[in-house]
């Protein structure tokens, strides 16, 4: 895939904004820690509210983009090497905006790790 309308679950969710990334969750503990993160970095994104209510998890589309159906979940159109990158799993997702933006994780291997380990409490 190499555009962001190459993922079914854009057609659910539109993107306003295409070459933002785009955030794909709701207001719970897991998806809050994924906004609060875009928000520190300072990386533009678009938010996309997938409401329970009407089990938008439980979409094709949705599922497109995290078979589990589970919230928060994120597409980077400018992922690694310029290509469009889709992710699920809060944990993955952090550390991803954190290599992404070069900002709280360290590089120095002892450091690294004791911040990975605190990501998981």
């Amino acid at each position: 895939m190499t555009e962001l309308s190459d993922f079914p679950v854009t057609k659910r969710w539109p993107a306003r904004h295409p070459e933002r990334l785009q955030l794909y969750s709701l207001p719970t503990p897991n998806g809050v820690k994924v906004s609060i993160m875009l928000e520190e970095i300072g990386l533009p994104y678009e938010p996309h509210r997938v409401d329970f209510d009407t089990n938008d998890q439980g979409s094709p589309e949705f599922r497109s983009l995290n078979p589990y159906g589970k919230i928060p979940a994120i597409i980077d159109p400018a992922g690694p090497g310029g290509e469009p990158l889709a992710l699920f799993e809060s944990g993955a997702i952090l550390i991803y905006l954190a290599e992404k933006s070069g900002q709280f994780l360290p590089r120095a291997p002892a450091a690294r790790y004791e911040t990975l380990r605190i990501f998981r409490t």
